[in-house]
C-alpha cells in the first residue's frame, strides 16, 4: 500500500518506521524537519502522562516501554534505561493513582521511609526510557532514508494536496486545526529551561508542581509548564527563572 505520513514530529517518523518495517511504500510530507519540530524540545522520558484516564493507554504504554528498552541496547539510537525518582510532597495529594496500573511489572518500587528525600510524603523509584531527542529523532531518519522512505518539507494546505496516496496518517499536531477543521484542537505551551550539562544522578519527577529535571547529553532540561490554548511559542524570562527556582 502506498501510504503518506503528514508530519515528521516523534509521531510521524514513528508511524512511517513501523510503516515501512510492515512492507508498505512510505513517503513523509511535513512543514518542519528535525531539529525544528516540538519533538526535538521534548525532555523526553517515557511515563504515562495525560493519558491515563484512557484504559486503552495501558497497552500502547507497556508496549513502547517494550519498544524503546530494546532500542536503548543500541546506543546510537539516543535511548537509554534511566532511574527516575518521583515524589510526591508532604500536604500534596497525588494525582491518577491509576498510573501504576500503565507501568511494565517490576518497573518500579515505593521508596522505604528511609530513603524518602526530606519534605516528601512518598517516592518511587521508577525505570523508565530516556528519548533524547536531538539523536533519536535523526537516527529514526536515517533508518527511513535507509528503507527508501523519502522526506520531503512541504506545508499543505488540504489533504486533497495528495493525490498519489492509498491512504493518509495525518501526524500534524496543531496543524490539524487547518487540515481537518477541527477547532476542539488546541495548543499546549509547555516552557523549559536549560542548563549545562552535569551528572545529575537520575531523571526528577513532582507531577503536582510540576517539575521535572531530565539530565542529557547535551544539557539539563528543567521544566515546566502546560498552559492549554496558548499559541505563543515565546518563553517568558520570569516563568523560567520561577521553574529554575522550583528546581534549585
Amino acid at each position: 500500500m502506498k501510504i503518506t505520513v503528514i508530519g515528521a514530529g516523534i509521531s510521524g517518523l514513528t508511524s512511517a518506521f513501523v510503516l515501512s518495517h510492515a512492507g508498505h511504500q512510505v513517503n513523509i510530507i511535513a512543514k518542519d524537519l528535525s531539529p525544528n519540530t516540538t519533538s526535538n524540545k521534548a525532555a523526553a522520558f517515557w511515563f504515562p502522562y495525560h493519558i491515563r484516564n484512557d484504559a486503552r493507554g495501558i497497552h500502547w504504554c507497556q508496549h513502547t516501554y517494550d519498544v524503546y528498552q530494546k532500542l536503548s541496547e543500541n546506543s546510537i539510537t539516543g535511548i537509554s534505561m534511566q532511574q527516575l525518582l518521583k515524589v510526591v510532597r508532604i500536604g500534596v495529594e497525588e494525582d491518577e493513582m491509576s498510573w501504576f496500573s500503565f507501568m511494565p511489572e517490576d518497573s518500579y518500587r515505593i521508596l522505604d521511609e528511609h530513603e524518602t528525600p526530606a519534605g516528601n510524603a512518598i517516592a518511587y523509584d521508577v525505570k523508565v526510557p530516556l528519548i533524547e531527542t536531538q539523536i533519536f529523532l535523526p537516527w529514526l531518519m536515517s533508518e527511513l532514508r535507509k528503507m527508501d522512505v523519502s522526506i520531503e518539507q512541504k506545508e499543505i494546505q488540504s489533504f486533497d494536496d495528495i493525490t498519489d496516496a492509498d491512504m493518509l496518517i495525518n501526524c500534524s499536531a496543531l496543524g490539524s486545526r487547518q487540515l481537518c477543521n477541527d477547532k476542539a484542537v488546541i495548543p499546549i505551551r509547555g516552557q523549559v529551561g536549560l542548563l549545562e550539562p552535569t551528572d545529575f544522578p537520575f531523571i526528577f519527577l513532582d507531577n503536582e508542581m510540576p517539575l521535572y529535571i531530565v539530565p542529557r547529553q547535551d544539557a539539563i532540561i528543567i521544566g515546566g509548564t502546560f498552559e492549554e490554548d496558548i499559541d505563543d511559542a515565546v518563553c517568558e524570562p520570569t516563568t523560567i527563572q520561577q521553574i529554575l527556582n522550583n528546581a534549585y
